[in-house]
């Protein structure tokens, strides 16, 4: 259960940060033809939501290489999920199925991630 955890936890912290920092680093524009729904945010919402995508995806992993604070890691998957869940409703309001899947589906793993890191495997 240890080792499917690790590679669930690696796998969507790389998803969050690649996502994260595309969001920090680039400008809207270049945003707007990746992501459609980012024409609903300013630019500094946009930065916000990438910064806590980043703290996120470090908070995956990092507790559990260096062995401590590994309370941490439940943590950021739950402040995780919130952020899908918001996403979750954000793409049902504009109609995008396919992006609200995919959302459902990174949101299962996080919840994954938080119940096992909390009552399974420590």
């Amino acid at each position: 259960m240890n080792v499917a955890l690790w590679i669930i936890q690696i796998i969507v912290a790389a998803l969050f940060l690649t996502s994260g920092s595309l969001k920090l680093v680039l400008p809207k524009d270049n945003l707007i033809k990746v992501f459609e729904w980012i024409e609903d945010f300013t630019e500094p919402k946009l930065r916000i939501i990438g910064a806590f995508e980043v703290l996120g995806g470090l908070g995956l992993f990092l507790p559990g290489v260096y062995s401590t604070l590994e309370i941490l890691i439940p943590l950021a998957a739950i402040g995780l999920t919130i952020i899908m869940v918001l996403a979750s409703f954000l793409h049902y309001r504009r109609d995008e199925k396919s992006n609200l899947i995919v959302n459902i589906v990174i949101l299962l793993l996080l919840l994954l991630i938080a119940g096992g890191r909390l009552f399974f495997v420590r």
